[in-house]
């Protein structure tokens, strides 16, 4: 079984859905409706083709305590019926530690995909979630070999074989090189934007930049300054649209509606540069070897910076100018293959096979 909730689950999903689908036959998917927006979920079932979800727990909107156990709770049920061998729950998000406390509660192991993630700031809703779902699982499989250094260093069993935390890879870099062809046939046009010159792609939808004003004023400021010399384009998270509305913050440079997963990949290849306080993004960013300006306090990714030609900046607005403008300059080469060799569901299938 897998339980997920947010984009970049979906895209993992995806991946070792199909691989293990290939051996195994159909896995059952739990959707706890975390993402519940049309283009910020159902797009990306319909162009990656991944089934439909057997179970949509469509819980959303409340904080943090209040949606972890809603969903715990409703996610028992399904477990009681099902009856699964194993369950795989993705990266660090509320319905990460959900689905992995309601699976360990009914003494079904927990598989744990992107684990042994850390920036040692536990005042981060995802840390918590990281190392708590990284205690549960039965089986942590990391993106890097830092994550398996973490977990080892917190007293995990770091195994080669058996239960434990290993080195699988990252799904991300796996979708990448699956859908990449696919996505450069993609030429979606955006106002403003020539995609034969040089534009800035933008996301901004963390709690500490869409929720404190001041944080969110002064990176739209940035954008807008920058976008008076390049281009900018911001596919608005519905979080982020609603904040700038509340906090009544004008934009002056193009903004569009959430974008699937093809289009992200599509438009990654043909900009310069990237600025983003997305996870995933920035991982992909890295990938097409893209400049990217990191907006986070403690960024979760330390390889991007140390293998690649990125920078990370607090939310002020002439600081993410200054750094945007080094990024631009700069020729640092990106060791993308620090994220392993694109074959991270398999390595993950043939894990689980060994073990169940």
């Amino acid at each position: 079984m897998h339980i997920v909730g947010n984009r970049p689950q979906f895209i993992k999903l995806a991946l070792l859905n199909s691989a293990l689908e290939k051996i195994l036959g159909p896995g059952i998917i739990v959707h706890t409706g975390q993402h519940f927006d049309g283009n910020m979920s159902d797009i990306f079932f319909e162009e990656l083709e991944i089934p439909t979800p057997h179970y949509q727990l469509n819980i959303h909107g409340q904080q943090r305590n209040e949606m972890i156990r809603e969903m715990t709770i409703a996610a028992k049920p399904v477990l009681h019926k099902e009856k699964p061998e194993a369950v795989i729950v993705y990266g660090d998000t509320n319905s990460t530690l959900a689905g992995a406390s309601a699976s360990k509660n009914a003494g079904i192991p927990v598989i744990h995909i992107e684990a042994g993630v850390r920036t040692d700031d536990d005042g981060m809703p995802e840390e918590i979630n990281r190392r708590q779902t990284d205690g549960l699982a039965y089986l942590n499989c990391c993106c890097t070999s830092s994550g398996v250094e973490n977990l080892h260093r917190e007293g995990h069993q770091v195994s080669s074989r058996g239960p434990g935390s290993f080195l699988s890879g990252d799904l991300m870099l796996d979708a990448v090189h699956h859908y990449y062809k696919a996505a450069t046939h993609l030429k979606k046009t955006f106002e403003g934007i020539d995609r034969n010159k040089p534009f800035v792609l933008a996301t901004i939808h963390r709690v500490e930049n869409v929720e404190d004003k001041e944080n969110l004023f002064n990176i739209i400021t940035a954008l807008n300054e920058i976008q008076q010399h390049t281009p900018v384009l911001l596919p608005l998270h519905p979080k982020t649209r609603l904040a700038l509305k509340e906090f009544d913050i004008p934009i002056r440079f193009h903004a569009t509606a959430p974008l699937g997963y093809l289009d992200s990949i599509s438009l990654l290849k043909d900009c310069h540069s990237v600025i983003t306080d997305s996870g995933g993004l920035s991982r992909e960013a890295f990938f097409l070897s893209k400049p990217t300006l990191v907006i986070m306090q403690h960024p979760f990714w330390p390889e991007l910076f140390e293998y690649g030609n990125c920078l990370r900046s607090n939310a002020i607005s002439d600081e993410i100018i200054q750094n945007h403008r080094l990024l631009c300059i700069s020729n640092k080469a990106f060791k993308v293959d620090i994220f392993g060799d694109g074959h991270a569901a398999e390595k993950i299938c043939n894990r689980l096979l060994s073990l169940f």
